[in-house]
C-alpha cells in the first residue's frame, strides 16, 4: 500500500468513522448496500466493493443494483450502491471515498466518459481496481480493467432496424437522447448512425436530449407534436423516455409508434398491452450481477477478459408473452 493512501485511509478513519462501517458516504450519494456473511465462494476472502451508479431514479439502474448486491450475497462479498444523482462532481467524490476508505475495488457506471478520468487516475494510483459497468469511460483501454453490460452500438442498431420494419422506409423519425456526451447515449446513436446510413428516406426531424427521464421526454414530445410536423415514430435511448412520449401521443390522440431501450417491467407490461411498440433486452440485472462475478475473479487473482457483454433481445407483441406472463 502506498504512503498516500495510508494517510488518506488514516484521515478517513478518524473524519468518515461513522461511514467506514457501513460504506455509506454521506452527501455523496449511499443508495443501498449488502454485506454477506461467511462461507464466501471467492477463495475464502471477504472483499469490500463499491458500485457507484449514475443514478437511481428509473427501473433500469435499480434492476443493475439489485443484481450486483444479490451476486455479492452470493459471493459472500459486501457490495455498498452509492448514487451519483447525474453529478459528475458527486461521483468523482464518492471513488475518492472509495480509496480512503480502502475499498477493494470499484464498479462504476460513469455519468460522464469523460469527466470520470481524473477520479479513476486517482483509484489507479492507489492501487484500487476500477471497472466500468452499464456504460464506459474515455481510456477504458488504460484505466479500467474490464467493462461489464451490454454491446450499447449494437442494441442501438437492433432497435433502429425494428423501427424501420415497422415504418417503412420512407418516413420521419424523432429521437430522444439520454444525457449528451455519456457513453450509453454516444454508442446507442452510433447504432443509429449506422442503419440509417442505409436508409437515406428517414428523416431525424426533432432530437433532443431528455436525460433518460420520463416527465422531460413527455415535455419534449408534447412540443413536438404541437408544430404539427409529420412523425412517423418515436425512438428513445431507454424505456423511461419511450413512455414518456407515449403519454405525449396518446395525450394528443394520435397513433405514432414508440420505441423503448431496457425492457423494465413497465415497459414490457405496455408492449403486453399493445401501447408501447418495441424495446430492446440488454438483461439489467444481469448486467449487475456480472461485474460483481468478474470483479472478484480479478481480486482473486483469475484472468478476465476486457469485454463482457450481455445479450441484446429485441422484445415486441410477437414475443412479449415468452418475457410477461
Amino acid at each position: 500500500m502506498t504512503m498516500k493512501r495510508t494517510i488518506a485511509m488514516l484521515l478517513a478513519g478518524l473524519l468518515c468513522l461513522s461511514m467506514a462501517a457501513c460504506g455509506g458516504s454521506g452527501d455523496s450519494g449511499s443508495a443501498s448496500g449488502s454485506s454477506a456473511g461467511a462461507g464466501a465462494e471467492n477463495s475464502g476472502s471477504s472483499y469490500k466493493l463499491a458500485l457507484l451508479m449514475s443514478h437511481q431514479t428509473n427501473a433500469f439502474t435499480t434492476a443493475v443494483s439489485a443484481g450486483a448486491v444479490e451476486m455479492g450475497e452470493q459471493l459472500g462479498v459486501q457490495v455498498d450502491v452509492l448514487d451519483g444523482k447525474q453529478d459528475p462532481a458527486t461521483q468523482a467524490s464518492q471513488i475518492e471515498t472509495c480509496i480512503a476508505q480502502g475499498y477493494d475495488g470499484v464498479m462504476v457506471e460513469p455519468i460522464s466518459a469523460d469527466a470520470i478520468v481524473p477520479a479513476v487516475k486517482a483509484a489507479n494510483e492507489a492501487g484500487m481496481p476500477v471497472l466500468t459497468v452499464v456504460q464506459q469511460m474515455k481510456n477504458q483501454d488504460s484505466m479500467a480493467i474490464a467493462y461489464c453490460g451490454g454491446d450499447e452500438s449494437k442494441s442501438g442498431q437492433l432497435q433502429m432496424e425494428h423501427v424501420i420494419d415497422v415504418i417503412g422506409e420512407e418516413a420521419n423519425i424523432v429521437v430522444l437522447y439520454g444525457p449528451m456526451g455519456s457513453d450509453a447515449q454516444l454508442s446507442r446513436k452510433a447504432g443509429y448512425d449506422e442503419v440509417l446510413a442505409n436508409y437515406p428516406g428517414i428523416q431525424i426531424v426533432f432530437e433532443d436530449t431528455a436525460n433518460w427521464t420520463t416527465e422531460e421526454a413527455l415535455s419534449k414530445v408534447e412540443t413536438w407534436l404541437q408544430t404539427g410536423t409529420q412523425i412517423d415514430a418515436v425512438v428513445s435511448q431507454n424505456d423511461s423516455m419511450a413512455l414518456g412520449a407515449l403519454k405525449a401521443v396518446e395525450d394528443a390522440g394520435m397513433d405514432i409508434p414508440c420505441f423503448g431501450l431496457d425492457a423494465v417491467d413497465d415497459a414490457l407490461a405496455s408492449i403486453k398491452a399493445g401501447r408501447l411498440a418495441g424495446t430492446v433486452s440488454q438483461d439489467a440485472h444481469g448486467q449487475g450481477a456480472m461485474a460483481v462475478e468478474v470483479l472478484t475473479a480479478y481480486l482473486n487473482g483469475e484472468t478476465i477478459e476486457p469485454l463482457n457483454f450481455t445479450e441484446c433481445v429485441w422484445i415486441d407483441g410477437s414475443n412479449i408473452a415468452d418475457y410477461v406472463s
